[in-house]
């Protein structure tokens, strides 16, 4: 479970003191990705004066207000960042891939879509999830499925 889900669970021992041990069917999986995905994109981080490997200290992606969805430049950057903080931050997202492109409806806001797998007890299932730029400043998951 992630650290998120843990901190906010009521029960976390049985009545003998051992850590309860939490599987989740398809669905709550797919749901508790999805809240992470939502922290983790709706988070800011700093930016480090060496380059160095993803910790807690640089959680989320770097401040891409400025991005213009007109630019493929931007794209291809935010595009990395995702895949990167993903892969760093939420592993339970197999082989993550973000695609940005301007959301065919406001074509001055970007919409990402980020597809991987997630792995269970019964295999791996395809998974995708679209988010948009909400505000200017926060991504909003607007669907989530199974591909």
């Amino acid at each position: 479970m992630p650290l998120f889900e843990r901190l906010e669970d009521d029960a976390p021992f049985l009545a003998n003191e051992v850590p309860v041990q939490r599987t989740l069917s398809a669905d709550a999986l797919r749901a508790s990705v999805r809240d992470e995905l939502l922290r983790l994109l709706n988070t800011r981080r700093g930016t480090a004066k060496v380059r160095r490997s993803p910790d807690v200290l640089l959680y989320g992606l770097p401040d891409w207000s400025a991005y213009s969805a007109s630019r493929a430049a931007d794209r291809a950057s935010l595009e990395r960042h995702v895949v990167e903080a993903v892969r760093a931050f939420e592993p339970r997202l197999q082989r993550p891939r973000a695609q940005v492109e301007p959301d065919p409806e406001v074509p001055w806001r970007l919409r990402l879509t980020i597809t991987g797998s997630l792995r269970t007890e019964y295999g791996e299932w395809p998974v995708t999830y679209v988010a948009q730029l909400a505000d200017g400043q926060s991504i909003g998951l607007v669907d989530e499925r199974l591909a």
